[in-house]
């Protein structure tokens, strides 16, 4: 194999397999059986057997129909962000197997870390695609990333040429949107382990971080009456998904996060107590305010929202929503 199309291989396979590592198989699997392209490498011979294929196939079935489901595909991702990662570096392990051993060593951990990479960049857009959480917008960034899956792999394995400068500038992309996969994947495994922890135990106590007291003393003398764990759905000056502590300060509330070299406190506009609407959801609860005109919304964690009912008071009650 030209060594051009061998690492054209490499990172075809990383960068695929955290966006669909069913159907990443199942392509190489079927290339392999029925000698649709040249130049697969012999490691990766055994995607071709028949029990692969079918097991591959069905997984992808499963798949293809919970990755179109608002809601559902954020579940589908959260359990998917082990097993991607591991078939991305196992996939490129294969993808390097005519190379020396330390290349191959390089090439797994590549494999896996850009499948990661891969995986988290998936997952924020499809979080951010919840701002239009009908069936048609999912299905459609669905039915892309098929497309793209198919096609990245025969790119790589037909015109290694043509696929290099491609996967070079993904994998560029995502090494820039690393970040919010991480925020994306905290806010996920967040939402899921409070969405359980509200089910085992309804009245559990949590501590708030001695830095996060220390930035709401600072903000004001008097402290907070109530703090919650959240993250920024959409807040000025705040990262998408950043996570931080919603707070009551007083007659005005606040979003205390950590910056790059100390803790940071965004306010929101003086002169009511209670939050513009609070919608309860499955997994989050939603805060909205309205800051200088603009919303401001921030999600909270099931396990962190006890009182959450209490803080409608008012004009404000009129926008409840359960």
């Amino acid at each position: 194999m030209a060594p051009l199309q061998q690492l054209a291989g490499i990172l075809g396979l990383s960068v695929v397999s955290g966006i669909n590592l069913y159907l990443s198989v199942l392509v190489v699997g079927l290339a392999e059986r029925f000698h649709w392209a040249s130049g697969l490498p012999p490691e990766l011979g055994i995607l071709g057997h028949p029990l692969v294929l079918v097991t591959a196939g069905l997984l992808f079935l499963v798949e293809f129909f919970a990755d179109k489901i608002p809601f559902v595909t954020i579940v589908w991702d959260a359990l998917h962000t082990v097993i991607r990662p591991v078939g991305g570096a196992l996939l490129a392990l294969g993808a390097a197997g005519r190379l020396a051993p330390v290349a191959q060593v390089v090439a797994f951990l590549a494999g896996g870390t850009i499948a990661f990479g891969a995986h988290g960049t998936k997952m924020g857009v499809r979080i951010l695609a919840h701002t239009a959480p009908e069936p048609g917008t999912h299905g459609l960034l669905s039915m892309a990333e098929d497309v793209g899956v198919i096609g990245l792999l025969v790119l790589a394995y037909a015109h290694p040429y043509l696929a290099l400068p491609l996967l070079g500038a993904l994998v560029l992309l995502i090494a820039l949107l690393l970040p919010l996969g991480f925020r994306v994947m905290d806010f996920l495994l967040t939402g899921l382990a409070g969405r359980a922890m509200s089910w085992v135990k309804q009245a559990r106590r949590h501590e708030v971080p001695r830095w996060v007291e220390l930035a709401l003393l600072e903000a004001d003398p008097s402290g907070s009456d109530w703090v919650a764990r959240a993250f920024a759905r959409k807040a000025k000056g705040v990262p998408r998904l950043k996570d931080g502590y919603l707070a009551r300060i007083g007659n005005r509330w606040g979003f205390v996060h950590r910056g790059l070299f100390r803790a940071k406190v965004v306010l929101m506009d003086e002169g009511r107590r209670e939050p513009a609407r609070i919608d309860r959801g499955l997994f989050w609860n939603s805060v909205v305010f309205l800051r200088g005109g603009k919303v401001q919304e921030f999600l909270l964690p099931k396990d962190w929202s006890a009182g959450l009912s209490s803080l409608l008071t008012g004009p404000a009650e009129a926008g409840r929503s359960y």
